[in-house]
């Protein structure tokens, strides 16, 4: 395992506690009728409910900054394998079992 790849993983780790801590904030500070599935639409389309001003923006940027850097650590891990091809697929892989949960709503998606 190559310097950077690890320098990559521990951010990573670190990006995810991050985002696990700000997820806990926001989870005790959102009103019981915002749900998880969709939170990002619902905030786009009704503004960032009272009390979440400051914490919301920063759950955001965690969440795309694990994502990011996940995507990166995969990358830079597997590049000289010969599952290279995940360089390509994890990050889809990622955003279709994970992020997208955050991002839409169930009756937005067909499957």
């Amino acid at each position: 395992m190559s310097v950077a790849t690890l320098i990559f993983l521990v951010l990573s780790v670190l990006s995810f506690l991050y985002w696990l801590f700000v997820t806990l904030q926001l989870h005790q500070q959102k009103p019981m009728t915002l749900p998880w599935r969709g939170i990002v639409k619902l905030v786009a389309l009704k503004g960032v409910p009272g009390g979440l001003e400051k914490l919301y923006p920063r759950w955001f940027r965690a969440l795309w900054a694990f994502y990011a850097l996940g995507c990166i650590t995969v990358a830079l891990y597997v590049w000289d394998t010969d599952h290279s091809f995940f360089v390509f697929i994890f990050p889809l892989l990622f955003y279709y079992f994970f992020i997208r949960y955050f991002l839409w709503e169930k009756a937005d998606l067909s499957d």
